[in-house]
């Protein structure tokens, strides 16, 4: 199967940065439109639970899409086709279904994790989820 559209999910982790170059060469290789999105997660518990308005996830949509400007151009320094998108939602939704469906991604790339140790057994793994759900393949980088 040849890939034509890559979707690297990012969150400032050196896991999703080695996703990244990864999936940046992939689409090098393969001549694949490269999509990179970094999404906000929308928690409805927390919204209940802490009070959390929409001020926050507006603040915290702003502060991802400057970080996102980096990676946006260097990938169109490495000449890729490229688009790049802050999005505000449910993570794994967001990733394992929703993006790739509206998009026609066709490979998802994702580093191994992006949590530390007590966050993953709170939150549960993002990349577990999107491997068991996506349509489409999913690539894992360590």
């Amino acid at each position: 199967m040849v890939y034509k559209n890559i979707l690297v999910g990012l969150d400032g982790s050196s896991q999703a940065d080695n996703a990244f170059k990864v999936a940046c060469g992939l689409a090098n290789a393969l001549s694949a439109d490269l999509h990179l999105i970094w999404i906000v997660n929308r928690d409805r518990g927390m919204d209940s639970s802490f009070g959390v308005n929409e001020d926050f996830y507006r603040d915290q949509y702003h502060q991802v899409q400057d970080k996102l400007v980096s990676y946006v151009e260097d990938a169109k320094k490495a000449g890729l086709k490229v688009t790049g998108e802050a999005l505000v939602g449910n993570i794994k939704l967001v990733l394992a279904n929703e993006y790739p469906k509206e998009h026609g991604i066709d490979l998802i790339v994702l580093g191994n994790t992006g949590l530390n140790t007590v966050e993953k057994l709170v939150v549960g793994s993002h990349t577990n989820y999107v491997i068991r759900n996506s349509a489409c393949d999913v690539l894992v980088v360590k």
